[in-house]
């Protein structure tokens, strides 16, 4: 199967998934919405785990997934808190951010300078951003950016976007020092488990959710088909190419903010993500 059409998939699962959770499960504590991602992701995971040969595994992979796991634990809270809180037309677009960020922080640390297209993509990424409150802008200039720091959600997206692009960094070393598939399941569950563990501790395990069967077995079908597409379209095509197609998938949930959910100003949100999308686009490819 083409990695285009695998890559595509897996940005639909993602998208449903976000979807299912707001609708079903966005008036149970936070602890609840994140158990029921992981019921999709760990039995995949387990199986892959049983299947997948050992690879020979280096010391890198160790400390990477140890510095990494924490980051990833809180951009998965911020993220489904964000989603919780605010429409998904004001959240989802904010993970355009982080093709930016890895930018930036490469910049900042590493002395590299982005292309002209990198600054493109920035501009487009920061103009989506922008239009997101456009209706805000009759009450002065720097309104549309004063909306997005009072909208909590879109606060909590960018975190998990800037979070999202120092794991990033981590993740290539890992796999690096494995395999595709070993760390397709092994980090999943080592998520997990960390997850799992902070709610426990904090007596924080729930089970509300499992009354809503038929919603919880959806979230987690999507999850699961979502992880498969995604490693089998990364095993296929290069990362970069991979990554931008799935970014569509913050199109596809805005359009299911609007559409099913009715928020507001679709149209508004519409163009403003695929600004957001296309200069994401631009940065990975061409930046």
């Amino acid at each position: 199967m083409s990695w285009f059409w695998l890559a595509l998939a897996s940005a639909f699962c993602m998208a449903t998934a976000d979807y299912l959770t707001k609708r079903h499960f966005s008036d149970l504590p936070l602890g609840q919405m994140i158990l029921v991602r992981l019921t999709g992701l760990v039995p995949v995971c387990l199986v892959l785990l049983a299947l997948t040969p050992m690879p020979p595994v280096e010391p890198a992979f160790f400390w990477a997934v140890s510095m990494a796991l924490p980051a990833e634990v809180l951009a998965l809270f911020c993220y489904l808190k964000a989603i919780q809180v605010s429409p998904l037309g004001l959240t989802m677009p904010f993970l355009a951010f982080t093709p930016l960020l890895v930018i930036g922080t490469a910049w900042l640390f590493l002395g590299e300078v982005p292309n002209a297209a990198g600054v493109g993509g920035v501009l487009l990424v920061v103009a989506g951003a922008y239009a997101l409150n456009l209706h805000q802008v009759r009450r002065g200039w720097a309104a549309p950016f004063l909306a997005m720091t009072r909208e909590r959600g879109s606060l909590l997206a960018l975190a998990a976007s800037a979070l999202y692009a120092y794991t990033i960094s981590l993740g290539k070393v890992a796999l690096a020092a494995s395999s595709p598939w070993f760390m397709a399941s092994a980090y999943p569950l080592g998520m997990s488990a960390v997850i799992v563990s902070v709610l426990a501790a904090r007596r924080q395990l729930g089970w509300d959710w499992l009354r809503r069967p038929g919603a919880a077995l959806g979230v987690g079908a999507c999850m699961t088909a979502m992880l498969v597409c995604h490693f089998w379209a990364l095993s296929l095509a290069p990362a970069a190419y991979m990554v931008a197609i799935k970014r569509l998938g913050i199109i596809m949930a805005v359009l299911y903010g609007g559409v099913f959910l009715k928020e507001e100003r679709l149209a508004q949100h519409f163009m403003a993500s695929g600004l957001m999308v296309a200069g994401a686009v631009v940065i990975l490819l061409m930046g």
